[in-house]
């Protein structure tokens, strides 16, 4: 068995990715092209964004999102604050990080996410934006996030990275409801996922629109006129060719997911503690997440030995990863939530064409290992 079996997802769609694919290298179209415009326009509408850009990865749509937002490369960013999760992708982090801006980080609510009871002792004059990260494909709590914002005047870029297809009581994740700017990541295993990198930044700003679009791009406003720092960010062509056709059959996916991540609570629910869904997200489940009191590398062992392989979200905390430790000044001890979950999480395979019957093997090991 595998964590995720990706192929399958690409076999029940093959005639047509492969005639897709054929298309743009006939064409030759690699950069920028059709599919690129259809792809952003349908998942704008998709997700009732007014604007989609393609990006080259989901890390690379945070950081040229900071960029659109006016926090300039080049410039010092030092006496600026951003707030993410302990616990999320390095990549929270690191895209504030990159562009010399301060860290703060908030510790996690029962749900991952955001612990929004934390959030607002941790805003001062020098916060800047705050990076809400809808973990393993569940919303964070938007209504007490945006109310803070607004009313310190600050930035909300939704990382939904692990979330595209999610909502936050009926408002899609990616909408540009939940935030200034919403970016999203279709690395591989993602639930709409391609054969490479790849990521989307959505917005309901026009200024914001017109500066991704550039900063993607080198900062060019046209005819290699460069009015901005921007980078090498697009989306490739034939990966949103890639895009279109598992957009086709996504929503019959997320229902499977969904159904799939169900089943793993009935069957788990009362041998280890399955993840908690709030009442006001509905979860595309991109991870299924369980925690185990003890032993938790002892469980992923035996699982191993009866051919159920898992993985860790996450080794540890943002405010404990090694590069950012003492640049951060946080110590172990300091979010306590993230920190459990970091030493108890066990993600167990999911994806969007899982088997039953591979799904029975998985729940039999672990009723087998924890008892």
């Amino acid at each position: 068995m595998k964590y995720m079996n990706l192929y399958r997802g690409y076999e029940k769609r093959k005639e047509a990715i492969d005639k897709r694919i054929s298309s743009i290298i006939e064409r030759s179209q690699f950069v920028f092209g059709e599919e690129l415009d259809t792809l952003e326009k349908e998942l704008a509408n998709y997700t009732g964004a007014k604007y989609a850009v393609g990006v080259s990865s989901g890390h690379v749509g945070l950081v040229l999102a900071l960029l659109a937002l006016g926090f300039n490369a080049g410039e010092d960013h030092s006496n600026k604050e951003v707030i993410v999760p302990a616990m999320t992708f390095f990549s929270t982090a690191e895209a504030p990080s990159f562009l010399g801006m301060k860290v703060r980080v908030c510790d996690i609510d029962e749900y991952f996410n955001m612990d929004v009871k934390k959030l607002e002792s941790l805003i001062n004059k020098n916060t800047a934006a705050i990076i809400p990260v809808n973990l393993f494909g569940q919303c964070a709590n938007f209504d007490v996030i945006l109310d803070i914002a607004r009313k310190n005047n600050i930035f909300v870029i939704e990382d939904a990275c692990q979330s595209f297809g999610a909502s936050y009581k009926n408002i899609k994740s990616c909408s540009g409801k939940l935030g200034d700017i919403a970016v999203t990541s279709f690395f591989p295993a993602k639930p709409l996922g391609c054969f490479g990198d790849g990521g989307m930044v959505f917005t309901d700003n026009e200024e914001f629109y017109k500066n991704l679009k550039q900063l993607r791009h080198h900062g060019d406003e046209g005819g290699m006129n460069h009015v901005k720092l921007g980078t090498t960010g697009r989306l490739d062509n034939m990966q949103a060719g890639i895009l279109l056709e598992k957009f086709k059959g996504f929503e019959e996916d997320m229902t499977y997911r969904r159904n799939a991540a169900k089943y793993y609570n009935e069957q788990l629910k009362g041998i280890v503690k399955v993840p908690e869904i709030a009442e006001y997200t509905q979860s595309v489940h991109a991870q299924y997440v369980i925690q185990v009191e003890n032993n938790r590398d002892e469980v992923r062992a035996k699982l191993a030995e009866l051919g159920v392989p898992t993985a860790l979200y996450y080794p540890h905390p943002i405010h404990l990863a090694p590069i950012l430790v003492k640049k951060l000044g946080y110590k172990e001890g300091d979010m306590p939530v993230s920190e459990y979950a970091s030493k108890h999480n066990i993600a167990l395979p999911i994806d969007n064409d899982i088997l039953k019957e591979e799904q029975d093997i998985v729940i039999d090991a672990v009723k087998k290992v924890v008892k």
